[in-house]
């Protein structure tokens, strides 16, 4: 069952990624529940918050879910006890084993689209919840993006702000040791300038890292990073590959999602449990 669900996994999330990639650039998977420490946290990640406009292409509509989707699936989470946290209360439970409410979920936002301030905020607020939002530094102000005044009010509301990189570009592309610290340094001392809270959480651009990024991103200052792979299991070694449920208006209802997620990661557990019990038993019958 688990090489199934693997496998699954693995397809699911080469079609996330952009065609013609070459050599090297594809992310290593990450592999969920092999940590010493594990947790099962869903992590989702929303894009666009809007109603759909006739332009809008069919690779566009894949990162967009309508504000009525959203309170549907905020209404399903609040319905059924999940409680939000912030990467930082992740880190910290695995880290230092800090406990986490029961259901813990967490709910995040890319590219600072205009439409999360103006619906997905109201909506949070509404449920209750809290979320992180990945800021892309050099759209803030422009058209269809947020501003940074609200960016910080989203801070000062208590949602947590992320980064995601200065010009969001696929960084396994970038070459150049200066223009990643400009990508990834700057980009969170700009966000930490502007709403005048640490920036301890980074999102890769399309979901793309390797082990120089991964390196880059460590380096700044960050304890956290998520990609776009699919999975809801993490572990203490996988802090800078956390997995993710991407959230679109054409993705399957989120009560499915969860279920069949939370399902597979139980049962990785289990398993997980009864080899570490077997392995006990084991020892403790070695003369």
């Amino acid at each position: 069952m688990f090489a199934a669900l693997f496998c699954a996994a693995v397809a699911f999330s080469q079609s996330m990624q952009p065609m013609g990639k070459s050599v090297g650039q594809v992310p290593p998977l990450p592999r969920d529940g092999e940590g010493p420490q594990t947790v099962i946290v869903p992590i989702l990640i929303y894009h666009a918050i809007r109603a759909y406009i006739p332009t809008d292409t069919a690779g566009v509509r894949r990162y967009i879910a309508t504000p009525e989707t959203l309170e549907k699936e905020l209404a399903y989470l609040k319905d059924g006890g999940f409680t939000s946290v912030t990467f930082d209360d992740l880190e910290r439970s695995l880290t230092t084993g800090t406990k986490l409410p029961p259901r813990p979920v967490i709910i995040s936002f890319d590219d600072n689209w205009e439409g999360q301030y103006t619906y997905a905020f109201p909506l949070l607020k509404k449920y209750g919840f809290t979320a992180t939002f990945y800021t892309w530094v050099v759209v803030v102000g422009r058209t269809h993006h947020m501003s940074w005044d609200e960016v910080k009010e989203l801070a000062d509301a208590g949602m947590q702000i992320g980064c995601h990189t200065m010009t969001h570009p696929y960084l396994t592309k970038v070459t150049g040791d200066a223009e990643l610290r400009w990508q990834i340094d700057t980009a969170k001392q700009t966000i930490e300038q502007h709403t005048g809270k640490p920036v301890t959480s980074f999102a890769y651009p399309f979901g793309q890292y390797n082990e120089k990024v991964v390196g880059f991103v460590k380096e700044a200052g960050f304890t956290s990073a998520r990609s776009t792979w699919p999975g809801v299991v993490h572990d203490t070694t996988g802090l800078f590959s956390l997995t993710g449920l991407i959230r679109t208006e054409s993705a399957v209802n989120l009560e499915d999602t969860l279920t069949n997620a939370l399902n597979a990661a139980n049962t990785i557990a289990e398993r997980k449990a009864d080899a570490e019990m077997g392995l006990t038993a084991q020892d403790a019958s070695t003369p």
